[in-house]
């Protein structure tokens, strides 16, 4: 005999998946932050954080920088090939850093969206 699957229970298993996925999310948050005290397995975490933070993180920032460029370009363009201005433009825009490692997780290192502008 087939069982079928009701309609109302989709939405509670919906509800279950979404509260399952945000509990494992913030333990490994909560779990990262603390992982200087931690101990041997702390690098596996940070690891798997600084790799989920990047998802998400790196497809903002890649957005930016695609966006960034073709501003640039479009700077380039209308001031009559002034590269000093499209530099102006991209520096910022495709610089910094586009993955979120462990020693930013650790705060060894600072964690960059914006590149610098280019020097006079």
């Amino acid at each position: 005999m087939v069982q079928t699957v009701s309609r109302q229970s989709r939405p509670l298993a919906r509800i279950t998946l979404c509260a399952l996925l945000i509990a494992l999310g913030s333990q490994a948050t909560l779990s990262v932050k603390t992982a200087s005290a931690a101990g041997s397995g702390s690098e596996a975490i940070q690891g798997l954080g600084s790799y989920f933070l990047t998802l998400p993180y790196g497809g903002i920032k890649m957005a930016v920088a695609v966006l960034g460029a073709v501003a640039g370009g479009m700077g380039f363009i209308f001031t009559g090939g002034d590269k000093a201005t499209a530099d102006k433009i991209w520096g910022p825009a495709i610089g910094g850093e586009y993955v979120v490692t462990p020693q930013h997780l650790r705060g060894e290192k600072d964690l960059h969206f914006f590149g610098t502008p280019p020097a006079k």
